[in-house]
């Protein structure tokens, strides 16, 4: 099949720094077309090429066979290509049908929008609510949203920047799904992921970036995991993983019956009792919306639990806001190191004090001091560049993720609760903080990861349990449940349940 974009020798360079070094790129009509990469392999910056935000260097692009010029996201459309961002380029606070307008869908009309959503969505079932506010949409609809203002617009070619980051896993397959409706219908997807598995699932073919150099293009059925993961790295990559059984040390963190009950009188965590021992692991897995984010709020005080209590080495846990971080050896790792973790446009060294180790309020610190600790600090957490002045905005995500673990982990705190630690990571950053995480467990720290990876959580995890409707099934010996059984307890049946396997059905 003839190719439907067609980027050849494309460069482009920021300074002295090359994102990209000559690369070639084809996509055929029909096909979803992975691009892996590390951060900073080159991804976004061809990516945005194709979609205008960034004029290259030197090189041409090809659509459909025609040479184009894309000054802006307007002619990329114009010429049929449409991007949607891992975060949703949305106004919160209007609707649908406000944010499709300010896209350029329809005629100006609501009535015209409406109409341009009903012809996207009588091929395409993306059901996008048209009268929705944004804000009170899921992500999964919030993308839905950019898919139909992408092919309202007309374009055959949708770039997909790490779409499934911030999806459940039903989400996920809701996704694949609509994907392959695009597919079949003649269009193209570029998939850009750091999930070999899903790469393996979805994709057709797939292309790998490593420093700005195009390393190869296979078809999918052809490769495998762990042969895309050394064309990324440059090596072989093995998983960290944990050896030996776990320390039977005392129990660091503990809830007791706890339960909390939101706004709407619903309860979404229910009597959980959870022990995590020192020397040990404990892996929370589970789709999320299943009790995953009040968990996570409670443990490090964050929320206090409407019924039962939590415990920190057999005392009470207090709110947040009745202790001192450094008074407590607790360290939280959020889920958005974005939005919860960090202060984007504040130095890094100003974010480094806002954790246990700040000084007390109204004393007398000096900044030159602070800044040099920082500087330590960084070089030993491997944050690169290792600059206590550079803003926290302008690290990829592995680096932002290493300047929080910096912070939480500077006090040495006994205990560490962590979610989604390496959601949008690639592989190299995804193994260093597994590594950090064995790393304490051998220290005889207690650590909670809660996560909807199930790869991350069974290859971590010393007990694991699994949250459904607000329950907690176990945590379970690591070596007495599989994956199935995890599978199952996730979709809310029992470990002892069988499928008839022809029939589809339940025995």
């Amino acid at each position: 099949m003839p190719a439907l974009v067609r980027m050849n020798g494309i460069v482009k360079k920021f300074g002295d720094f090359t994102a990209t070094n000559n690369v070639d790129f084809e996509v055929e009509g029909g096909e979803v077309h992975a691009l892996l990469g590390e951060n900073g392999a080159g991804k976004t910056t061809l990516m945005n090429i194709l979609y205008g935000l960034c004029i290259p260097d030197r090189g041409r692009i090809e659509v459909d066979g025609r040479e184009v010029e894309l000054n802006g996201p307007a002619d990329a459309i114009e010429a049929g290509v449409g991007m949607v961002h891992q975060h949703p380029l949305l106004v919160d606070r209007l609707s649908v049908v406000e944010n499709l307008f300010l896209g350029g869908v329809g005629n100006g009309t609501e009535r015209g929008m409406r109409e341009a959503i009903a012809e996207v969505e009588a091929r395409f079932p993306l059901d996008v609510e048209p009268g929705a506010l944004v804000e009170d949409l899921p992500m999964s609809k919030r993308q839905r949203i950019e898919i139909v203002r992408c092919l309202a617009r007309g374009v055959r070619v949708l770039v997909l920047d790490e779409p499934t980051a911030v999806l459940t896993v039903d989400e996920v397959g809701d996704l694949f799904g609509e994907m392959r409706l695009l597919v079949e219908s003649g269009h193209s997807v570029i998939f850009i992921s750091h999930k070999l598995s899903e790469v393996s699932r979805i994709s057709d073919r797939v292309s790998v970036l490593r420093g700005g150099r195009m390393v190869g293009t296979w078809r999918t059925g052809e490769t495998n995991p762990g042969a895309l993961a050394e064309a990324m790295v440059g090596e072989p990559v093995d998983p960290a993983r944990r050896a030996g059984g776990p320390r039977a040390g005392r129990a660091r963190l503990a809830l007791r019956g706890c339960s909390v009950v939101d706004e709407d009188g619903q309860d979404v965590l229910q009597g959980v009792d959870l022990d995590v021992h020192e020397g040990e692991i404990v892996g929370i897995a589970g789709v999320e919306g299943n009790g995953q984010r009040p968990l996570a709020a409670l443990t490090p005080g964050v929320q206090p639990p409407t019924r039962g209590e939590i415990l920190l080495d057999g005392d009470r846990l207090p709110p947040v806001g009745e202790w001192r971080r450094r008074d407590v050896k607790l360290g939280r790792i959020p889920e958005d190191r974005r939005k919860e973790g960090l202060t984007l446009d504040a130095a890094l060294w100003e974010n480094l004090l806002t954790g246990p180790q700040c000084p007390d309020t109204g004393r007398v610190f000096s900044k030159k001091k602070m800044v040099e600790r920082a500087r330590v600090l960084l070089e030993e957490f491997g944050v690169s560049p290792p600059d206590p002045l550079l803003e926290a905005g302008q690290l990829s995500g592995g680096n932002q993720q290493k300047v929080i673990f910096a912070r939480e982990l500077w006090s040495d705190p006994g205990v560490v609760v962590a979610v989604n630690p390496t959601r949008g990571l690639d592989l190299r950053a995804q193994r260093e903080i597994h590594e950090r995480f064995l790393a304490l467990r051998g220290q005889g720290v207690a650590v909670l990861v809660i996560s909807t990876d199930l790869d991350e959580v069974t290859a971590l995890s010393d007990r694991i349990g699994v949250l459904y409707a607000g329950r907690l099934d176990g945590p379970h010996p690591a070596d007495e449940i599989d994956r199935k059984e995890i599978g199952l307890l996730m979709a809310g049946l029992s470990r002892q349940t069988e499928f008839d396997t022809e029939g589809g059905g339940l025995l």
